[in-house]
């Protein structure tokens, strides 16, 4: 994707959805800081907001978190996404997004 004359890799994000554990989901709803909040079906959290050590080492297949990552990468915390990222991001999913 090209925006603002920058080029958005989407190989490398990946969303993902909230956990089914709920004390592991209830810490993935206070780091997103979202008031009025419910995560549904399709909510999703971009690979963005978790440290690489999130991850497990799959080279070749999805991107997938390991049990009881958190999201902890956000503005609040002096974490910036570009803003050009965030925006191609936004208008190439049509997923919730955070």
């Amino acid at each position: 994707i090209v925006f603002n004359n920058s080029i958005v890799d989407l190989s490398t994000i990946s969303f993902h959805s909230f956990p089914v554990d709920a004390s592991v989901r209830a810490e993935w709803m206070v780091r997103v800081r979202r008031e009025d909040f419910t995560p549904s079906k399709t909510s999703r959290v971009c690979s963005r907001h978790f440290q690489k050590g999130d991850f497990v080492n799959n080279p070749g297949k999805l991107r997938k978190l390991k049990k009881g990552a958190i999201p902890t990468l956000f503005s609040w915390n002096d974490f910036q996404i570009p803003s050009s990222d965030c925006r191609a991001l936004y208008l190439s999913c049509p997923l919730t997004w955070l």
